[in-house]
């Protein structure tokens, strides 16, 4: 991947973080599964292969829909704020020890020095990831780090109207369809990231996927 040629080419970069910055898949999808431990192995792997095949989810969602199709009713607010609890302690300290995507710090440093805008746009809490960026030490890096609740496509406005973006310039990585409809609805050029699980944009024509910021 020619990361010099991209940072020539654009003026604004959006990166999603698990899996696209993070290798940090695997990690949430054995959290989310955990939750759901006491329902047995075949929940808990239904779970997790929802999870992955729905990358950018908010976990809220993701919780509610779980509970519906799996204990038969509603979660309430209370259940929702103990499983949000319970997820982030299972899984903050693992994706803040988590390995990079290859390439992708080359990248961001080259981004840097060349003075171009740079974000992050996650489906996770933003006061969480905004405290997994900051102990990763990579902070310095991203001008914005925007999360939930607002989804992505929100968020993307949100950046648009702060920082006065132009579509054309702007570069959006995801691994995630939520990540792709945000960049289509603003009119973004975008690469995926091809998850070693789930692989959800493999099954969306027309888009250029790569492995990870080397190839």
């Amino acid at each position: 991947m020619d990361i010099n040629g991209l940072v020539i080419k654009y003026e604004a970069f959006i990166f999603d973080f698990d899996g696209v910055i993070v290798d940090s898949l695997a990690i949430k999808a054995e959290a989310f599964g955990l939750l759901f431990a006491d329902l047995g192995t075949e929940v808990m792997k239904r779970v997790k292969e929802h999870h992955l095949n729905n990358g950018g989810v908010s976990r809220y969602e993701k919780f509610q829909y779980y509970f519906q199709e799996y204990r038969g009713r509603e979660i309430t607010t209370q259940e929702s704020a103990a499983l949000d609890q319970q997820y982030s302690d299972l899984v903050v300290r693992k994706v803040i020890e988590a390995k990079t995507i290859p390439g992708v710090m080359e990248f961001l440093t080259l981004i840097k020095a060349s003075g171009k805008f740079c974000c992050v746009v996650s489906a996770t809490p933003q006061k969480e990831i905004r405290h997994i960026v900051e102990e990763r030490k990579m902070s310095g890096f991203f001008a914005e780090v925007l999360g939930s609740p607002r989804s992505k496509n929100e968020n993307v406005g949100i950046l648009f109207e702060r920082n006065k973006l132009v579509a054309q310039m702007t570069i959006y990585f995801g691994d995630a369809k939520s990540d792709y409809e945000a960049a289509k609805s603003y009119g973004l050029n975008f690469i995926g990231i091809a998850a070693a699980q789930g692989g959800e944009l493999n099954a969306v024509k027309g888009i250029q996927l790569i492995q990870n910021f080397l190839y």
